[in-house]
Parts: structure tokens; sequence; C-alpha cells
């Protein structure tokens, strides 16, 4: 039997945790370790065992991941599981994998998140809640994890199918399982969206219809329409091809972080980190000026690792420092932020062991407030230790 760890990474914690999965498994059977930018989804059909790592943005995998997913062959009679990296709210990224991974053929064995230390998320308080993490504990679990996957596939192989779990389901349900975030990430999260019929490439193309998790997008719709499932997970719209799908209304605004370069202060072509480290490729350098094109996830990993601080966000007063009104306004009124709640429920359980004191958190400097350049350096984020 051979083994597959295939992962994305943004600022390190997936990785950690995917080189942890790896060891493990390793000292059971041969596996390899890869990014998905480093492997041809055919080449997946060469493995027994399939492990795949995302960290959560918008309740879901990253669209780098899921893309990576729908190009898989079929893998019918293989293994795999998931895992994943997130930060105060583990919600919705199993309910989106596990499903589309089962229609590829795959028999999903198992699951495992980890907490991880927050970097890119621009209204992130910083020091943040779960920084720190993954740290040693974490990572002896994510190893262990990885040995019983490896233990628990050889058993599968050899004819013991109970082995292989039920997805959770219902309310009371892994908040990871959950179809939903609960209720909008802020106030008008939830933008409506349409499809430019005249840039659409259906019936050639259906790839929204393919990867929505909801199975909400209905093409042959006059005009086509996006259902009442959709949890706004944008999918759709960073993977059509031809950015036929837009967001329409004032949400719109609060959704998409709008960049642009300052090539005043931007070296490239000697610098290409923003380039090179975008999930999306959505950087397009051969227009004058540079254009983030309509994949861009909105992660900001650019303005976070950009050493010269030449990518702004020019609309950040109604997208992030939106957002962080609901952490300050929480501190100032004495309430929990839903995520702060989901948190103090994970420790009471024995499932998250806070690495900073409250009193530490940086209740007055979000993520983009900092102003030295590079914010967070990438080669420091993603070393090998």
């Amino acid at each position: 039997m051979k083994g597959l760890v295939v992962y994305y990474s943004a600022t390190g914690s997936t990785k950690k945790v995917a080189r942890a999965i790896h060891r493990g498994m390793s000292g059971v059977i041969e596996t390899d370790l890869v990014t998905v930018k480093d492997i041809d989804p055919d080449e997946v059909a060469d493995y027994d065992l399939v492990g795949i790592g995302s960290p959560i943005w918008f309740f879901r995998e990253t669209a780098n991941v899921r893309l990576f997913m729908h190009r898989l062959p079929r893998l019918d009679g293989k293994s795999g599981f998931v895992f994943c990296s997130h930060g105060t709210a583990p919600l919705g990224i199993f309910h989106s994998m596990v499903p589309f991974l089962r229609r590829k053929g795959l028999s999903i064995i198992g699951w495992g998140d980890w907490y991880g230390s927050a970097y890119q998320v621009l209204h992130a308080p910083k020091p943040y809640f779960t920084d720190g993490h993954p740290d040693g504990i974490d990572l002896a679990e994510a190893e262990a994890f990885g040995r019983e996957m490896a233990e628990r596939a050889l058993k599968v192989a050899a004819g013991q199918s109970e082995l292989i779990p039920k997805m959770p389901a219902g309310p009371d349900a892994d908040l990871l399982f959950h179809p939903h975030p609960i209720g909008e990430p802020f106030p008008g999260a939830n933008p409506t969206r349409a499809v430019d019929l005249k840039t659409c490439l259906h019936p050639d193309c259906t790839l929204c219809e393919d990867v929505c998790p909801a199975h909400c997008i209905q093409l042959l719709d006059d005009p086509p329409s996006f259902g009442p499932e959709c949890s706004n997970c944008s999918l759709c719209n960073r993977l059509c091809p031809t950015g036929a799908i837009v967001l329409e209304g004032e949400a719109a605004k609060r959704m998409q972080p709008i960049k642009r370069i300052d090539m005043t202060k931007c070296s490239y072509p000697e610098c290409r980190l923003c380039v090179t480290y975008c999930p999306m490729d959505s950087l397009d350098f051969s227009q004058d000026p540079p254009v983030f094109t309509h994949a861009c996830e909105g992660c900001d990993l650019c303005w976070t690792i950009c050493p010269e601080g030449a990518i702004e966000i020019v609309n950040l007063k109604d997208t992030h420092a939106k957002m962080w009104e609901g952490f300050s306004n929480a501190r100032r009124g004495g309430q929990d932020h839903p995520f702060l709640e989901m948190l103090r429920q994970a420790q009471a359980e024995g499932r998250f062991r806070p690495l900073v004191e409250m009193d530490d958190i940086g209740w007055e400097s979000p993520v983009f407030s900092i102003t030295r350049t590079p914010r967070f350096d990438i080669h420091d984020l993603l070393k090998e230790e």
C-alpha cells in the first residue's frame, strides 16, 4: 500500500500538520508528501490512501484545493481522509469536502482538525486567540492520526469495511459537518449573484454547478438561479473561468476586498512573492497597471507578505474594518462574539488549549493596522522546523 498527503498551506499551520501526519503514516506505509501545486491530479490514482488538507476559508476548503479535488480522476476502491487547520470557528469544511470526495469514489475513513495561528486574516486581533497552534502537543496528535489512518486503511483493504465511519449529520453533528455558518459572518454579508450570459460558457462548462457544496446553482433556469441553500462560500465566482458570476448589491462591497498595486513601491519582477504565493494565480502583471482577477480569494496573503507594502486595499473600511467592529463591539459591550463562544465551548470540552491569555489578545491592534512591511515574513511562516 502506498499513501499520499497533499495539502495547501498559506501561512504554515496546515503545512506543519501535514508533515506530522506524513511522519505518522510513513511509519506504517510508504507515503509521499506534496502540495496541491506540485502534483498533477491524475497522479493521485497511483496511490491507495490519500489524505487532503486545507485551512478553512469562508467555511470551506480553499478554492485551489476545491479545484484540485474537482480535477481528480475516479478513485474507486481507494481510501482517503481529510484534515484542516482553522482559527476560532471550525465550521463547514468537512460538509464540503467529504461528500465531494465520496462522489469521486473515495472511501473516506477519517478526518481531523487542528487550531492554527492567524496571520493574513486582516480583521483578526493580533495576537490572536489561537496563536501558538499547532504546537508540539497538536503535532504529536497529528502524527498519531496519520499512523491511525494508515493502519485503518490496511484493515479496510483487508475487508474490514465496518471501520469506515459514517459522516456525522444533523443538529448535533460537529460544526465541521454543518452545511452553513451560524447566521451571517457580519450584517449584510450575503449578496445576491447573477450570471453574465454573454461570457458564461454553459453548457460547455458546468464548473460552478459541479463544485457548489450546496448544489444550489441552476444554470438551466432563465435567468440562472442560486437557491436559498447558498452559504455564500464564493467558490462559484472564484472558480468561474470567465468571471461570468458577479456579486450584486451593497454586500458585494464588503465581501470583495479591492486591491491595487503602487508601482512606485513594487519591485516586480525582481520580487515575485505575491505571484509565487497566490493560491489562485490571480495577479496579472501583464496589464498596466497590474490587476487582481476575479479568481482572487480575498485571502489578503499578498498584502501580508509584500516586503514593500506596495499592495493597498482600497475598500478597507467596507471590508475588514467592518468585520473588526464585531470583535471590538463585543469587547466593549461585554458580549460574546459567536466565534469566541465556540472557542469557549471547545475549551470546556477539552478540544482547545489557549496559548495566549485573554489579556494579551490584541484588542486594539487588528492585523490591518500593522504598518511594518512585510507584516509577516512568508519565509519565516513556511520554514521547516
